[in-house]
């Protein structure tokens, strides 16, 4: 397997590049790996933030995990925002995840990651749309295990194609999962507010049980972009 040392070069480039949009600067503040137990896949989490003065569109991020002996078990080169190239004005955050599948990764214990975004000057405007989020966690021997996030159409006209993401993280403030999605087909009529879930799958929640992970808190974000 590769050492860490080869990856130094690639990292300054993408660091280089938040340098892109003037006063716009992207930073990563936190981060968690997973690899479900016995198995050759895994999850990726990540909250970014725009601490600049001025808006940035989130580019692809570039993760690279490594051993206990600083061998490179995993790198992923395009792991983007949803939607993709979200613009984030000053203080505005925003989650990115990435599912994970090597069977390099199988029965490994992640020694450190490296995640490093660069801003794009193709970003994409969305609104975000107020919204609330909760969960129900019943257990790895159910079904019945959902994040579920809130919102209001408050436009005039039905709306189709939200864009709707998800975070949990742990009792000490510590992110632990993110996931999204897009319900294209599902129209929202105005002035009526839907309630939607995000399943959270019995590996995961195998997982959290597994390594004594308590669930604390979640958080939720909705975007709109207009057609």
């Amino acid at each position: 397997m590769m050492k860490r040392t080869v990856l130094l070069g690639i990292f300054a480039g993408i660091l280089l590049s938040k340098t892109a949009f003037a006063g716009g600067n992207l930073n990563v503040t936190d981060k968690n790996v997973f690899i479900y137990t016995g198995k050759d896949s895994g999850v990726f989490s990540a909250r970014i933030e725009n601490d600049g003065d001025a808006p940035a569109g989130v580019d692809s991020g570039k993760l690279v995990l490594f051993s206990e002996n600083d061998d490179i078990l995993e790198t992923a080169d395009y792991i983007t925002a949803f939607p993709s190239r979200l613009v984030l004005n000053p203080g505005e955050y925003t989650y990115v995840r990435e599912f994970l599948w090597n069977s390099d990764l199988k029965n490994q214990t992640i020694g450190d990651m490296k995640f490093s975004v660069g801003v794009t000057e193709n970003g994409r405007e969305a609104e975000r749309i107020p919204c609330e989020s909760s969960y129900e966690i019943s257990g790895s021997d159910s079904f019945d295990n959902y994040l579920y996030i809130s919102f209001t159409n408050e436009a005039e006209q039905i709306r189709y194609g939200y864009y709707l993401v998800a975070a949990l993280y742990d009792t000490e403030g510590n992110l632990i999962y993110v996931d999204n999605n897009q319900y294209e087909k599902v129209g929202v009529h105005p002035g009526s507010t839907v309630t939607i879930g995000l399943y959270l799958d019995n590996d995961t929640i195998e997982y959290f049980e597994a390594n004594n992970i308590e669930i604390g808190s979640s958080d939720a974000l909705v975007y709109y972009i207009e057609k």
